[in-house]
């Protein structure tokens, strides 16, 4: 889950309180403020009907003016009720007759707010549209504050469209022009707007520097508002890059004056974060009072995602205490009010805490319904995210075209203004009324040439266009077929099995990977007398799992064969810091890595030296199973920096013993009569009960005995065992 809450909602409540006038709320209308909740309208429904009856009454016939005022009125007041459909309907008539009656100034703000509501609605390409052309107007106008105002409603809707450069792009053009004009107040919010901007793409650093010079604008301003707001997303910025103590500091600070101006949503949503700086430490009682603060606050404003949200996080910090009862309470509350809402995210989270839950009270069916519950949500944010890439490079490139397009329309609008000029030119001047007449029909045979030109340069950029959608189409459809030709890489990136029987006495690999290509791999080599033999378990499955897997192949090599390093710990120590820097999990939120067991054979003692990152050794000898522990270290990112991982030496007895190595992927698998996990005790009898026999034959029953315990049910994970034998 992402740390912060969405500031969208925030944004349009205040666009709500100052939508009436244009060009007085300017700047503040698009100051993005992560964390902020919906705001509170200060009259009540029941006073904003009135409002509406009397607006209605006061219509009079004929006179425009009046008319448009009063339909846009009447169209706010329905926006603060959040009846779009209603407000749409009043907004549009107010345009309607603006238009009629050629008023450029009166049509802007009606245009502009259209803009806003379709924004909430979130229609993002009428929002566009009609933001793109109330700039247009504005800038025909002439009108610095009101063109500022429009750079910054298409700028947030590409920002909350996803598509970053074009967000950016207006972004930086509104702030040049209040640098232009010297105004303070825009400049403030343009250093706030860029922070925000950065914050989404990622970029806390950048980010945190526009933050910093946003909070010196607002302190010289004496805006006690936005000046909490900066404070608050320095905060987040810190609580980002773990700095806990000074994030608290902070969010404290901003709550201090968001509780002198009794900003009852800023107020859930500093003691939020508070909680949630308390819960990263492990601090779980200062994380709860906060959050039971937040809480009350989220249910004052009817804030349902931040209620969801609240609830879940109080459900996650009491599974952290083992307080199940607690927290499977807090987590039901939760769902309902996110299925409302149908945040997915929120869902997926939810009934993931219940997965878990419920396996660590070995109730296997409840835990299996969630998990599918959880994989069902988290499957759908992800096609999601895959569904919105695609639709974000077709409406670039439909944005593209519209911009070329308004700016023929503008130099057409322009010329036929010099055209007029020139009418009355004619008649001022009648004594050279030919040359003028001639001179506007050469002009007016140029511009058709122009014009021309220009419409058959959009005919191209048509063409290319579509077969630039018909590529993306054809890449969707060769998905498969590529990630069909990655498992054939992937495969052959894999030792060779033939080379560990040549090595051992016996030997097998039970290997079946969940999808096409596998997140889980194995690995062997010899190198000087030592043979080195290992089972890895990377983050994920399918593609996301594959790429790890041949990040973790390729640095194997280079540690073992090029390196010529074989003590099992420091082969586990020196490849957690290689993941650790190729996917530079100290500077972002990359927690992927692996679980792992490794053996380092010696072909001349027969000794066997382990270490595990999580994954255990199973040695059978003389009818009995011993499983050695791994160490609670991953490889990859880890909260457990002081600690390091273990060489533990078995030593060459004089008969035979067999050593096993695997994934979760076996013991994890669901199934049976009551469809419980196979569990790990029962692969280490099954493991007990075979090992006398030839290891291919224990391949062929480990096999058919994950296969009749799956019977109808899905494989959840890649599966893999690599077992041998020292005689």
């Amino acid at each position: 889950m992402s740390i912060t809450l969405n500031h969208f909602d925030f944004e349009i409540a205040i666009l709500h309180i100052m939508i009436k006038f244009k060009s007085a709320y300017a700047g503040l209308l698009f100051v993005l403020l992560p964390l902020a909740g919906v705001g509170q309208v200060n009259e009540t429904n029941h006073a904003l009907r009135q409002k509406i009856d009397s607006a209605q009454q006061s219509l009079t016939p004929n006179n425009f003016p009046q008319q448009i005022t009063t339909y846009k009125e009447i169209g706010n007041i329905f926006q603060q009720l959040n009846k779009f459909d209603s407000a749409i309907y009043y907004y549009k008539k107010a345009a309607g007759i603006a238009e009629e009656i050629s008023k450029p100034e009166a049509l802007s703000p009606v245009v502009y707010n259209l803009s806003l509501v379709y924004l909430k609605k979130g229609l993002y390409n009428t929002a566009l549209e009609y933001g793109l052309r109330a700039l247009e107007i504005d800038r025909s106008l002439n009108q610095a504050e009101n063109i500022s105002a429009s750079l910054n409603i298409v700028a947030l809707i590409f920002q909350e469209w996803g598509i970053f450069e074009k967000a950016l792009e207006y972004r930086l053009e509104s702030i040049k022009l209040a640098e232009e004009t010297g105004n303070k107040v825009e400049i403030a919010h343009g250093n706030y707007n860029l922070g925000s901007l950065y914050r989404k793409l990622d970029k806390p650093g950048i980010a945190l520097k526009y933050f910093l010079v946003a909070k010196v604008n607002y302190s010289e301003l004496e805006s006690q508002l936005e000046l909490s707001e900066s404070i608050y997303s320095i905060g987040d910025i810190y609580l980002i890059q773990k700095n806990y103590v000074e994030a608290i500091q902070l969010f404290n600070e901003a709550l201090s004056i968001k509780q002198q101006l009794s900003d009852k949503a800023g107020i859930g949503n500093c003691y939020n974060q508070i909680g949630l700086a308390h819960a990263l430490q492990n601090q779980y009682k200062q994380a709860v009072d906060n959050y039971s603060s937040a809480l009350g606050f989220k249910i004052l404003v009817n804030d349902n995602k931040g209620i969801a949200l609240t609830y879940l996080r109080l459900g996650s910090v009491m599974f952290q205490q083992d307080k199940y009862v607690e927290s499977e309470r807090y987590i039901l509350k939760s769902i309902p009010v996110a299925l409302a809402i149908n945040d997915k995210e929120i869902l997926s989270e939810s009934y993931k805490i219940l997965y878990q839950l419920y396996s660590a009270k070995a109730d296997f069916r409840n835990a299996f319904n969630y998990h599918k519950l959880h994989k069902a949500y988290a499957d759908s944010v992800s096609n999601e995210n895959t569904r919105k890439v695609v639709e974000r490079l077709s409406i670039q490139f439909e944005t593209e075209k519209k911009e070329k397009e308004n700016k023929i329309l503008a130099l057409t609008i322009q010329r036929q203004k010099s055209l007029g000029y020139s009418l009355i030119g004619v008649i001022v001047f009648v004594l050279t009324i030919v040359v003028i007449l001639y001179l506007l029909y050469r002009s007016k045979r140029r511009t058709n040439k122009i014009i021309s030109h220009k419409n058959t340069l959009l005919n191209e950029q048509n063409t290319q266009i579509a077969t630039q959608k018909k590529e993306i189409e054809e890449k969707n459809l060769n998905l498969t077929d590529s990630i069909t030709y990655a498992k054939r890489i992937q495969e052959s990136l894999l030792s060779d099995v033939a080379e560990l029987n040549q090595q051992l006495d016996d030997a097998f690999i039970l290997f079946k990977p969940k999808d096409i290509v596998s997140g889980d791999f194995y690995w062997f080599g010899k190198t000087g007398n030592k043979f080195i033999v290992s089972a890895i378990d990377c983050t994920g499955h399918g593609v996301p799992g594959a790429f790890m897997s041949m990040l973790g192949n390729s640095f194997l090599n280079q540690i073992i064969l090029h390196d010529g390093i074989t003590a099992p710990e420091e082969i586990l120590e020196r490849l957690s810091t290689d993941v650790k820097v190729a996917l530079k999990q100290e500077e972002t939120e990359n927690r992927d890595g692996m679980d792992m067991a490794l053996c380092s054979i010696d072909l001349i003692t027969k000794d066997v030296a382990f270490a595990g990152a999580k994954n255990p050794l199973v040695v059978i000898e003389n009818g009995e199973a011993t499983r050695i522990k791994g160490d609670k270290l991953p490889i990859g990112f880890s909260h457990y920096d002081d600690l390091s991982f273990t060489k533990h030496l078995l030593e060459y007895k004089q008969y035979p013993r067999c050593f096993y190595m695997f994934s979760d992927g076996y013991a994890d698998q669901f199934g049976g009569s009551d469809g419980r996990k196979f569990m790990i005790k029962r692969l280490q009898n099954l493991l007990l009960e075979i090992h006398k026999l030839p290891m291919s034959e224990q391949f062929r029953r480990l096999d058919n005995e994950i296969e009749t315990w799956m019977e109808n049910e899905e494989q959840i994970d890649d599966i893999l065992i690599v077992g041998f034998k020292i005689n």
